[in-house]
């Protein structure tokens, strides 16, 4: 799981993010809802039938980190 500021900052930096099914992606948008404090992330990936955008729940990311 990720903080809405790291979020903010792999958005900025266009970082790669991964999906609790497996995909991997970069943040395109953050929707915040108030006063239930929810977050929503538009998630660009790439799968097997093309492109496409996930909408997914904050709690549902996980930062990719390089191997190197």
């Amino acid at each position: 799981m990720i903080t809405l500021r790291l979020a903010y900052r792999l958005q900025d930096h266009r970082a790669r993010v991964r999906l609790e099914d497996g995909r991997v992606g970069s943040i395109l948008r953050l929707d915040t809802t108030f006063p239930e404090n929810r977050t929503e992330v538009s998630v660009a990936t790439e799968g097997p039938s093309g492109p496409g955008i996930a909408r997914v729940r904050l709690e549902e990311l996980s930062e990719v980190r390089d191997a190197s």
